[in-house]
């Protein structure tokens, strides 16, 4: 049976809903428009991933959102030993991007997703952050607001 290349694969399609999972009106827009996108080009980079999207244009977009990056969602992969991290990226309101890259490893030809979870910041240096595994999501870190750009964990 074929693969088709319009639809996310097993990993892709669990690190988006848990990129857009919580209670908050943004977050439910952008499902929304998952719901109808497709995807548009996937490049396999040997550290990660870049998937685009389509979104339809009768898609209502998130009004007077220019850029916007949710970057609070991490994963275990089998034989990886640091695992991955998940970046959305959204461009003039519609889903734009999802990247994965890897902390420090080389990205499988074959991924088995084994766990995946949210980060949190742990502590703050300068302009670097730390972070740890949090049990509740901060949608205010998940959305980058305030928050310098994480060192790791």
């Amino acid at each position: 049976m074929a693969i088709d290349e319009t639809k996310m694969d097993h990993i892709e399609s669990t690190a988006m809903n848990m990129l857009l999972a919580g209670d908050h009106l943004t977050l439910a827009n952008l499902h929304h428009q998952l719901r109808a996108a497709t995807v548009s080009a996937r490049e396999y980079t040997g550290v990660g991933f870049f998937t685009k999207f389509s979104v339809p244009e009768g898609i209502p977009r998130l009004e007077g959102v220019k850029r916007l990056v949710i970057g609070d969602v991490y994963a275990d992969m089998e034989d990886m030993a640091y695992g991955v991290g998940f970046l959305l990226f959204v461009k003039d309101g519609a889903l734009n991007m999802l990247e994965c890259f890897c902390n420090g490893d080389q990205y499988p030809e074959h991924p088995v997703l084994t766990r995946i979870y949210y980060m949190g910041p742990k502590s703050t240096v300068g302009s670097l952050t730390t972070l740890k595994e949090v049990v509740t999501r901060d949608l205010d870190f998940a959305f980058g607001k305030d928050r310098p750009r994480p060192a790791g964990h």
